[in-house]
This record gives C-alpha cells, sequence and structure tokens, in this order.
C-alpha cells in the first residue's frame, strides 16, 4: 500500500510538470505569433512577464500613429489555496491628451444607477484607502474620477465627466464601431471609453480572443482617436 502511495504521488509529480511545461510552451508559441502578427501590420510587439506581485503586459503598438493596444493578466493567492485573476485589454491614444479634467463614456444604464454611481465615485476619493478603491474602480483614471458627475444629452452610453468637460466624449457617442463593439455584451464586458490627461483609453474586461478580435478592437481605438481628432 505504502509503495502504491509513492508511485502515485511520483506520476503526480511527473504529470504536473509536464502540464506546467506545456502551458510555458504554449505561452510562449502564442508571444511568436502575436511577434509575426504585429510584423505583418507594421506594429511593434513586447511582453513583459508577471514579476513581484505585477501581471503580465503584452502590448502591441504603432509607433509612427502613437497608439499601443495592452492586455494584462494578474493572478493572487497561495499556493493550494483560493485565488483570483485580473484580465483586461486597453488601447491608449497618448496623443488626445487633456490638460485638465476627464470623462468617461460607459453602457447604457438606468438613470438611478448612474446616480448611484456619480456618488459613489464622489465618497470613494478621499484618503489613501479611497484613492486605492477609487483606482481600482475606474481602471487607473486617477484622483479626478472622484469629481465625475452624470452628463445628460442626446448619444447612446452614459455619459460622466467633470466640470468643464461635458462634451469632451460627446463626439464619438454614435460612432458606429463603438455601437458595434457592444453588442452582445452585458454591461460588465462592454468597452469603457475615458478621455483625460493619459489620453484616449478604450478599457474592457478580458483579453482579445485572437488577432481578428485584435484588429476590430484597434480599428475601434482608431476610428474614436479620428472622431476626437477632426
Amino acid at each position: 500500500m505504502e509503495l502504491f502511495v509513492v508511485v502515485t504521488l511520483i506520476l503526480a509529480s511527473f504529470l504536473g510538470t509536464g502540464l506546467i511545461a506545456l502551458a510555458v510552451r504554449r505561452g510562449h508559441q502564442k508571444r511568436e505569433q502575436l511577434k509575426t502578427f504585429a510584423a505583418e501590420q507594421g506594429w511593434t510587439y513586447h511582453h513583459t512577464p508577471s514579476t513581484g506581485g505585477r501581471g503580465s503586459r503584452s502590448v502591441i503598438s504603432d509607433p509612427s500613429e502613437g497608439w499601443e493596444l495592452v492586455q494584462y493578466v494578474q493572478t493572487s493567492g497561495t499556493p493550494g489555496g483560493n485565488g483570483s485573476t485580473r484580465r483586461w485589454t486597453q488601447f491608449t491614444q497618448s496623443r488626445l491628451a487633456l490638460d485638465s479634467g476627464l470623462a468617461l463614456l460607459g453602457p447604457e444604464i438606468p438613470e438611478k444607477t448612474a446616480a448611484m454611481a456619480e456618488m459613489m465615485l464622489a465618497k470613494t476619493g478621499g484618503g489613501m484607502l479611497g484613492k486605492m478603491l477609487l483606482d481600482r474602480m475606474t481602471g487607473g483614471l486617477g484622483d479626478e474620477a472622484s469629481d465625475l458627475r452624470a452628463v445628460s444629452g442626446d448619444g447612446r452610453g452614459t455619459l460622466f465627466a467633470t466640470p468643464g468637460c461635458e462634451a469632451a466624449l460627446a463626439p464619438v457617442r454614435d460612432v458606429p464601431q463603438l455601437i458595434e463593439a457592444r453588442k452582445g455584451l452585458n454591461e460588465a464586458m462592454q468597452p469603457v471609453v475615458s478621455l483625460g490627461r493619459e489620453g484616449l483609453r478604450i478599457r474592457r474586461t478580458g483579453l482579445l480572443r485572437g488577432t481578428d478580435d485584435m484588429l476590430r478592437f484597434v480599428e475601434l481605438g482608431r476610428a474614436l482617436s479620428q472622431k476626437l481628432s477632426g
């Protein structure tokens, strides 16, 4: 019986090592495919592995146009315990950065829900813990996010803005690519658009499934950038 247990443990160890090696190899192959894909499009590709509690970042960018697309994965937890994984994708066009202020365009939500979100943003902004929670809630939009207020008006989506930036994202509310990107997704998965000191950001929960999704997301970013530039 003891011999059986020992053999079982040894086999399980080899199996676990093999699965880890397979996952590492597949991850490497996927990164090489993305690198080749980016080169074919005339873009650059860079991958930073997770380290020191920070997640991994796969970045595709176009230096000539000034945008970058980041896919981020962070896994937390202890060995053998319960863990969690954060995955998000973000397109950034820093050339559209504002000197001050912030605007955010999210999915359609009821007015009461928008008012509740406004109240939560205002209450979360104070103190170090509040700033950390605010940063997590808004995807790193900074302290100004606590000053966001719901903006009424025509157009799709729910708009929030700091004083003076109420019209900053108005031109993109009905852009066809944004409408298409929301189809078939619940509110939590739909892309959220922001415009502030970091530039134009389009962020969504989860990773893109393949190169076709990547091309569509980049096209969305380009379309919104063009609308805001013109």
